[in-house]
């Protein structure tokens, strides 16, 4: 997976209100047990050559007692490195501008270096202008190399609240909210949710629907889409609004079976290109890069997705096996299958799984703009929105420390493949690599009890 801000909210916010109301109902009936339970984990993410992340989370709930359950999230996480611009490499050296801070006009502040060996470059308003200065690096990238932005560094912080009142023995309530915060974003949301349980309690029906407001305020300003690269002074902050609704269906099949069914649908109406991300433009023969546009993306977008799971209990394991298709109005479609199985033992258990995703491109995806074509209305380089294949393989070990707290280690691998040499390149083009494979590796350190 590439670590993106590109989803940070909505899809989380609500399927955790969902998944509060479904451990609540009589669908997944456990015996009482403490009332307070703490859930933490710590993530380090390493890309090959790329992003590094370390994510520590920490979640709690309370049950009050009567199906009264309140529920409280926080993670913070650091992310350095570099990411790819949006460029594609050339046989020549490519230097590229990106403004990285702000410095009021009558501050004392110098800069003198910059993260992955960038030069420090300052740039004035223009003349009369209230604007401050902006701070700027300059990154010179080698022949044949893919361009990447070497000085990526972010931090988020989030929280999350939520509470889970029962209506009437078979029904629940579900309210809650959620803040993020970084250096260039900003987004709250919040959700309600119902479930009614029917059946003797072995049918579940749930409904979510969440609100998210984002705010984009890249440093140094939102370009103009489509305008050249440059280190100057943008335009002003954007939003975005974003709703969300879910349906789901749980149901106990039988004593060791349990399968569930989601179909979410949102719409988003605002903002939603990434200010950093360019497209390069070239020589519609030699394939030599002239110019470099940031890119432009719809600001409305309408997404959809069915998502099926089904979790057997053997008579000493346990299959965990799902299947999800996402479709949305950008032409953008992708399928994942995933498999666990949990091998338990006394006292500890080990969990092998294995993803596979496929995704086909949205219909603005482009590798590169041509110089003699005219310009479309849409247009993004981002590989995330490519043709691409991916495979996750990992094993999740948990080791129960005593009734009421287990400790667990999770380790997985992660490798994307795309079209690196599409039919129809140009020029020099054909000889470049432009989507390079990407691998990752994850690791997550989890402590939970209860008490």
């Amino acid at each position: 997976m590439q670590l993106t801000r590109l989803n940070r909210g909505v899809q989380p916010a609500l399927a955790a209100a969902t998944a509060s109301l479904l451990a609540n109902c009589g669908a997944h009936a456990e015996d009482e047990a403490e009332n307070a339970f703490v859930d933490s984990g710590l993530l380090f993410y390493q890309e090959s050559d790329r992003v590094r992340a370390i994510e520590p989370n920490l979640n709690f709930n309370y049950d009050f007692g009567g199906g009264e359950l309140l529920s409280l999230g926080f993670v913070a996480d650091s992310v350095t490195g570099a990411t790819p611009l949006g460029a594609v490499a050339a046989p020549v050296k490519q230097t590229f501008i990106r403004p990285i801070s702000v410095k009021s006009n009558s501050s004392t502040q110098t800069v003198t270096s910059a993260s992955g060996g960038a030069t420090v470059v300052t740039i004035p308003p223009p003349p009369g202008s209230p604007a401050a200065t902006i701070v700027a690096a300059s990154t010179t990238v080698g022949a044949n190399r893919l361009p990447l932005d070497q000085g990526f560094n972010d931090t988020r912080y989030a929280g999350t609240l939520g509470w889970v009142e029962p209506i009437t023995p078979d029904l629940k309530l579900s309210l809650g909210g959620a803040y993020s915060s970084e250096q260039d974003y900003r987004s709250l949301s919040g959700n309600l949710g119902l479930a009614q349980d029917f059946n003797a309690h072995n049918t579940t029906v749930s409904l979510g629907v969440n609100y998210e407001n984002d705010r984009s305020s890249p440093i140094g300003g939102t370009p103009t889409p489509f305008a050249s690269m440059s280190g100057s002074w943008k335009n002003g902050n954007r939003s975005k609004d974003e709703v969300n609704a879910l349906v789901g269906l749980t149901q106990v099949m039988s004593r060791r079976w349990l399968t569930s069914f989601n179909y979410s649908y949102a719409w988003s109406n605002g903002y939603q290109t990434d200010p950093y991300k360019l497209v390069s433009v070239v020589d519609g023969t030699t394939g030599l890069p002239g110019d470099y546009l940031y890119e432009n993306r719809p600001d409305k977008r309408r997404k959809q997705s069915v998502f099926w799971e089904n979790r057997i209990h053997l008579p000493s394991d346990v299959v965990d096996v799902s299947m999800r298709y996402y479709w949305d109005d950008w032409s953008l479609r992708s399928f994942t299958i995933e498999g666990r199985y949990r091998f338990v033992f006394d006292g500890y258990y080990a969990e092998p799984l294995v993803r596979w995703y496929r995704q086909e491109a949205a219909s603005f995806f482009r590798y590169y703009l041509v110089q003699s074509q005219a310009l479309p209305q849409y247009a993004s380089a981002d590989t995330r929105l490519g043709n691409f294949d991916a495979t996750t393989a990992g094993v999740k070990f948990g080791l129960q420390l005593d009734k009421s707290s287990e400790l667990n280690l999770r380790v997985a691998y992660y490798l994307q493949q795309g079209d690196n040499h599409p039919a129809g390149a140009v020029g020099q083009l054909k000889n470049q690599n432009l989507f390079p494979d990407l691998d990752a590796v994850s690791v997550v350190v989890g402590y939970s009890f209860a008490f």
